[in-house]
């Protein structure tokens, strides 16, 4: 396994470099420069292994938060940036509790990587239904070294996607950020490469974005005004007015607390 933190301790991150935290003991675990310092939620009810999953994001660079309900989750999942979700799958509330809370998600932030962690006596129809709804990776707990579960969540992050090939739906919208285009039905708007990166970095956030988000995401300059970001996201508007009018403001939502993306249903 890829361990970035050997001596001196540094890595490289574009043109700025950055002190890795050291490993806890025991841990080998990929970790690139670029994901340190993201957020990570874990919804997990058995108090020890939350406690355990906590502590070692921590000590690898992450910025935990927790849950121990649906309810929990869902109020961080609306009020904080969170980059990828660890979600333990069987929740004391009720048996479909943790394939509810992964569908809401899907539904309301398309793009977040979610990795699914699951009890030892986990079924095949289980794994099957997990990423049917959209599970980034799926892991049973105690069958694999918890490096692994780590090192998985850095690569999902790095991705900046849900961990498999295909497009994003956002109810009667499709985006395929490989080809950078958006469909309505039987019609395509294809998008510039910054409005690509824009409705990617949008989709896998869990609360509308401000300027400042964009811009520290590296969307734009560091020195951009925050009126060039607000023109940016109006312009990401007229491509999707194209394909129906009043669709760009309609998709792309600027509020008071920022921009987000929302889904289009009949």
């Amino acid at each position: 396994m890829e361990n970035h933190s050997e001596s001196p301790g540094r890595a490289r991150s574009g043109q700025r470099e950055v002190r890795l935290p050291p490993l806890p003991p025991g841990l080998e675990v990929y970790r690139p420069a670029d994901v340190l310092g993201s957020s990570v939620l874990v919804v997990e009810d058995e108090a020890a292994m939350l406690q355990q999953l906590r502590i070692d994001l921590h000590d690898l660079g992450y910025r935990p938060s927790v849950a121990a309900t649906v309810s929990e989750a869902r109020d961080v999942l609306e009020h904080e940036r969170v980059a990828a979700v660890l979600l333990d799958l069987v929740l004391d509330e009720r048996e479909d509790s943790g394939f509810e809370l992964l569908t809401w998600i899907r539904h309301h932030h398309p793009g977040l990587p979610v990795i699914v962690l699951s009890a030892a006596q986990v079924n095949s129809a289980s794994i099957r239904r997990a990423y049917e709804l959209g599970a980034s990776s799926y892991f049973v707990k105690g069958n694999v070294p918890m490096a692994h579960i780590y090192s998985d969540l850095a690569a999902r992050l790095v991705e900046r996607g849900t961990g498999r090939p295909g497009t994003y739906r956002f109810g009667r919208l499709e985006f395929d950020p490989t080809r950078r285009i958006i469909r309505l039905g039987e019609q395509e708007a294809r998008l510039t490469q910054q409005q690509t990166a824009l409705v990617l970095f949008l989709a896998q956030g869990s609360k509308p974005a401000t300027a400042r988000d964009l811009i520290q995401a590296g969307l734009f300059r560091n020195n951009a005004a925050h009126s060039t970001v607000h023109s940016a996201l109006l312009t990401l508007r007229r491509p999707l007015d194209d394909l129906q009018p009043g669709l760009g403001a309609t998709f792309v939502r600027a509020s008071a607390r920022g921009y987000s993306l929302v889904a289009l249903h009949d």
